[in-house]
This record gives structure tokens, C-alpha cells and sequence, in this order.
């Protein structure tokens, strides 16, 4: 059955959707670990030192090629949801797999100049749009509908996965050949792993719900991208996702600066850090679920009204059990943002033109995680305490709450479809 059929006939249980689809939730959070928002982010780490050595290259302006391969979203989101509406996902994901890998391997022949640094990440972004979070979103949200909630959260949790592998996996080619061949390990890593399997399983163009559907002359329900971004929703949708990212996405680098000025040992770090990602991955998973059975505004924001107290927390105490406790509340909202945004957007707009409206939904993801670090560090810099970034990110974290619940109750598209 179709993706479209299991939007028009709810009836069809969450078993049959996961009998037909999922290996495409594997596929996915194996792919998320290569988009070029998250594998640049999670690895550039495993790199500071080497540059500092051969280079001289500071942190700072080490860490500013993130805003260049995340903060590029705001054109590189667009584009793949074009693509993924002009020539389906599979040919969208996989030529952004080729792009991200040829942009890995040329880092490898950096010479020293700054620019080639930004250049490269900013390469990432672009060559490897096609293998983002649109087009992993648009894929699931075609083709569930009564689990669709879990389904984005077991597949976007491939962020996690990334976090883990690939510092891992740059480590261990670095210790053995240096940094040149880490680039070229993950380089390696998504054509020889990711790469085939994508080829493999991804389905074809006709094999497409929402495509077959169109062709056969059936209407698939939802709204057109011109009056999604005319409505009201859009905006507060917007708005309520950049809210979050700028304190999640400020918070997250600044996280271990902020414990080690409280005086923190780095174990007591690490367990802070761990708690954090451990949430990431449950909150994905379980808050994906919830909106499956409740209100999604209202599950999200039982999630992000904690994260914002947490941030008090983290602000006020040192203790470290409350900095634990704090982390995982965040880690929890951190989590659950990106798949409730795809799923938001699925039940408010429909699914006619869901890969181009999630992507320009996805421009306020990218502007305000590439801008949040760069702004946080500079309050920082102004104020010399973590006191004012913290408060910052608990009224964001509270207004994204509130943003979210102004949303109201879910349109039914089947029946006023292209009525605008």
C-alpha cells in the first residue's frame, strides 16, 4: 500500500506500516550520520588539535567552518526540497552521498589557508544538500502515517549515531595515517558503506507513494508550498523552531566551558555530557511515539517548558547530580526538535508538497543553529558570565513552548484540499 493510501485509509494499523517500511527507518539513521548538518559538526572536533599543530589555526576560527557547512542550510534546504520534488528522494539523496564525500576527500589537500577550511565545509553544504535531513524526512513522512511520530524519531536519531561513529572513526585513521586520512576514512565510509546500501534499498521514482499517486490522477491532500508560506502556521512554526535552536544551538558548545568555569572536574563533565546525549536518543524515540497517540504542540512542549527550567538550573547550581538532571531535560528537547518539526509539518500542511515546505520550514533550523554558537559566544565575550546566554536560552526555550501550542488543532486536508 502506498504512502498516500495510508493517509487516505487511517485505518491501516502502525504494524503494517512498519512491515513495509522498516528497513527505510534503519536506512535513515544510518544515512543521518552523512548529512552534511550533523557528520561536519560531530567530527571537526577530532580535528582542533591537528590544525592547531600543523597550522596554527585558532579554535575560534576553527570552529566557524560549522557556520559555513550548517548555517549554508538556509539555501541548501530549499534546493534538496526541490530536488526532492523534481526527481524523488532516491536521486536527491544519492548524488548529495557522492557530493559530501567528494567535499571530505578534497579537505584532505588543505595546504594552510584559512579559506580553504571554510571553503571546504562550506562544500559540504552545498555538494551534499541532496543528503540531508529533507530528504530522510520527506521519505518516512511518505510512507507512514499512523507511526510516523516513532518512525522520524528512530530514523532522526541517526544523530546520535553519528556522534558516536564518526569521531570514531576519524580518531582511529587519524592515530594510524594522520588527519589528511580521517577525512578520507569518511570520505571512505559513506561510499563503501553508506552508499551502496542507499543504492540498494532506497526506493525508485515510481515506486514513490505521493508520485504514483499524482500520475494515476488521485489528489494527494495537503496544502501547495505558495499557501503554506502565506499562513499563519508557517510562520509560528517557524519562529517557534528557530526559538529552540538558537538556545539548544548555543547551548551544546558551550555546555563544558560553562560546566569547567563552576569548577567541574572532567569526570563529572563526561557524566554530564552523558546524560545529555542519552536523552537526545530517548527523547527522539519517546517523544516521537507520544505524538503519535497525543497532540503534538502539547507533547513538545511537556518537553521544552523542562529544558527551559533547566536552564536555570544550570545557571544557578553546581551540584553536579542537578547538572545531570538538567542535561537530560535538554537532551530530551534537543531530541525531539528536528522529527517533530517534519511530523508538525506533515499534519499541518499535508503531504502534496511536503519536501518543499519541510525545507523552507528547515531554513529557520539552519539560520538559527549556524548563527546560535557564533551569538552565544559573543554575549559570553560581553559579559564575561554564562549567566545572561543561560537566561537567554530559558525564555527561547519557553517562548518556543508557547509558539508551538498557538498552533491549534490539526487541518483536515482530505477534506478542504485546495480550497486556498
Amino acid at each position: 500500500m502506498h504512502a498516500t493510501a495510508a493517509v487516505r485509509d487511517p485505518v491501516m494499523g502502525a504494524t503494517a506500516e512498519w512491515r513495509r517500511g522498516w528497513h527505510l527507518v534503519g536506512l535513515t539513521a544510518l544515512g543521518i550520520t552523512c548529512a552534511p548538518t550533523t557528520l561536519p559538526v560531530y567530527s571537526i572536533g577530532v580535528f582542533v588539535a591537528p590544525f592547531q599543530q600543523t597550522f596554527g589555526w585558532g579554535r575560534g576560527e576553527i570552529q566557524t567552518a560549522i557556520l559555513f557547512s550548517t548555517g549554508l542550510g538556509v539555501v541548501c534546504a530549499p534546493l534538496a526540497g526541490w530536488m526532492v520534488r523534481r526527481f524523488g528522494v532516491r536521486m536527491t539523496i544519492l548524488p548529495g552521498l557522492c557530493g559530501l564525500a567528494a567535499s571530505l576527500a578534497l579537505a584532505s589537500a588543505m595546504t594552510g589557508a584559512l579559506w580553504q577550511l571554510y571553503a571546504v565545509y562550506a562544500l559540504m553544504s552545498l555538494l551534499g544538500a541532496g543528503a540531508g535531513a529533507v530528504g530522510w524526512t520527506s521519505l518516512l513522512a511518505e510512507r507512514f502515517f499512523q507511526a510516523r511520530g516513532l518512525a522520524l524519531g528512530l530514523g532522526l536519531s541517526g544523530t546520535g549515531l553519528c556522534a558516536v561513529l564518526m569521531p570514531q572513526i576519524a580518531s582511529q585513521a587519524m592515530a594510524s595515517w594522520g588527519w589528511r586520512s580521517a577525512y578520507l576514512a569518511l570520505a571512505a565510509f559513506i561510499l563503501l558503506c553508506v552508499f551502496p546500501l542507499c543504492l540498494a534499498l532506497l526506493p525508485r521514482r515510481e515506486d514513490n507513494g505521493l508520485t504514483h499517486s499524482t500520475q494515476s490522477g488521485e489528489v494527494v491532500p495537503g496544502q501547495s508550498l505558495h499557501a503554506a508560506t502565506r499562513s499563519r502556521r508557517f510562520w509560528l512554526l517557524g519562529a517557534s523552531t528557530a526559538c529552540i535552536y538558537l538556545a539548544i544551538g548555543g547551548i551544546i558548545p558551550n555546555l563544558v566551558p560553562a560546566l569547567a568555569d563552576k569548577g567541574m572536574s572532567g569526570g563529572d563533565i563526561s557524566s554530564v555530557l552523558a546524560a545529555f546525549g542519552i536523552a537526545i536518543v530517548a527523547g527522539r524515540i519517546g517523544i516521537g511515539a507520544l505524538v503519535d497517540r497525543y497532540w503534538a504542540p502539547g507533547v513538545a512542549a511537556c518537553a521544552l517548558v523542562p529544558a527551559s527550567c533547566a536552564c536555570l538550573v544550570l545557571d544557578e547550581s553546581s551540584a553536579v547530580l542537578f547538572s545531570i538532571m538538567a542535561a537530560a531535560m535538554l537532551g530530551a528537547a534537543a531530541g525531539m526538535e528536528l522529527d517533530v518539526l517534519g511530523f508538525l509539518t506533515a499534519r499541518y500542511f499535508g503531504l502534496k508538497d511536503f519536501a518543499r515546505i519541510y525545507a523552507r520550514a528547515y531554513i529557520f533550523v539552519a539560520a538559527a543553529a549556524g548563527t546560535a554558537p557564533l551569538a552565544f559566544g559573543h554575549v559570553y565575550d560581553l559579559s564575561r558570565s554564562y549567566h545572561l546566554p543561560f537566561v537567554i536560552s530559558a525564555v527561547l526555550l519557553a517562548a518556543g513552548a508557547v509558539g508551538l501550542l498557538s498552533l491549534g488543532r490539526y487541518p483536515d486536508h482530505q477534506q478542504c484540499n485546495d480550497r486556498r
